[in-house]
């Protein structure tokens, strides 16, 4: 995917097939009207990474959705656009990796997040982050605030999504909340959520993981003690599995909710024989189920800038672009959380 033309070839981190492979003499990608090219200094390695390199996800081309970068140029589109692209040259940015086309009937009604001809980095007809430059839209980019280093603005688009899951929930009296999962999503969403009226738990598979929540003042529980009760308000479901999915709904109370703000990718273990999902406790308990996707990286920019949100405690392990293959692979380990990149 990536066009010809550039002046010099980069290094990028590509699917091909089965393989994740370093390519060292790609072209450099040219930005076309209303784009920038985008010098990255820091990467994050996410889930949907992970679920390409597992081949979970039908994709190839160049890998990666997170990051903090530099923009180098950008390609004038023309209109009032223009002058607030201009501003971002030479700027430190994060973005969305969602690209909406910016003309279709669901994004002129305010729904871009729900465009059905968008591409997405590193996952959908758009190449990823994960190379020595790429180009995005400059309408997806914010400038990062000076107060927020690279380490922590390369959580801006995975905190968003927790901050928009944390906004979606209605707060009556004091709810019971339980947040499936403790890898960095299930860890961000739990933190945004315990700024909310609520009694708040994570529940997950690692100890060395949820003993992170002790400096919050989180309670958190291995799944293996957790009474399944049917007592929870609010469950949400950051797992992507199908155990976390069963799991919720034998937590929540009946006409309880459940947010999913994770792909529930694959309802099959590997190697386990496929089984029908039993969605008859949604109906039987009239329990709503909702999901969520996205958010404002901006918003999220603020909150790291107050500091009110601890990312850096995420961080297990940091890599080199140059070990890009093995990065992804390290991140699939289950006692990762976060694994950074650096070009």
């Amino acid at each position: 995917m990536l066009p010809p033309g550039g002046a010099a070839d980069v290094r990028a981190l590509r699917r091909d097939g089965s393989t994740i492979t370093l390519v060292k003499d790609a072209p450099e990608p040219t930005p076309r009207p209303g784009e920038a090219l985008v010098r990255p200094l820091r990467f994050a390695v996410s889930s949907m990474d992970v679920e390409i390199a597992r081949g979970l996800a039908a994709y190839e081309g160049v890998l990666g959705q997170e990051f903090v970068g530099v923009v180098e140029r950008i390609e004038p589109a023309g209109g009032g656009a223009d002058e607030r692209a201009a501003s971002l040259k030479g700027a430190r940015v994060v973005g969305s990796p969602w690209c909406a086309c910016g003309e279709c009937h669901d994004c002129r009604r305010g729904l871009s997040g729900h465009c059905k001809h968008a591409t997405m980095l590193g996952v959908r007809g758009r190449d990823g982050c994960f190379a020595d430059a790429f180009v995005i839209p400059a309408r997806n980019l914010v400038a990062v605030p000076e107060q927020v280093d690279d380490d922590r603005a390369v959580f801006a688009w995975l905190l968003a999504g927790a901050i928009h899951t944390a906004q979606q929930v209605r707060i009556e009296g004091k709810p019971y909340i339980t947040v499936l999962g403790d890898g960095r999503l299930g860890l961000l969403t739990a933190q945004i959520m315990a700024r909310l009226n609520a009694s708040v738990r994570v529940v997950g598979l690692h100890e060395d993981k949820l003993a992170r929540c002790e400096k919050w003042r989180l309670k958190h529980r291995l799944v293996r003690d957790v009474g399944e009760r049917a007592d929870q308000d609010i469950v949400v479901d950051c797992t992507g599995t199908r155990d976390g999915f069963e799991l919720a709904m034998r937590y929540v109370r009946p006409k309880g909710v459940i947010l999913m703000n994770s792909r529930l990718s694959h309802l099959n273990a590997a190697g386990a024989p496929e089984r029908p999902l039993d969605l008859r406790p949604i109906v039987e308990h009239e329990i709503t189920v909702s999901g969520s996707r996205g958010g404002s990286v901006a918003e999220a920019l603020g909150f790291l800038r107050s500091d009110v949100v601890d990312v850096v405690s995420l961080i297990t392990r940091r890599m080199r672009l140059d070990d890009g293959p093995e990065a992804v692979r390290a991140a699939e380990q289950p006692e990762q959380i976060c694994v950074l990149v650096d070009p």
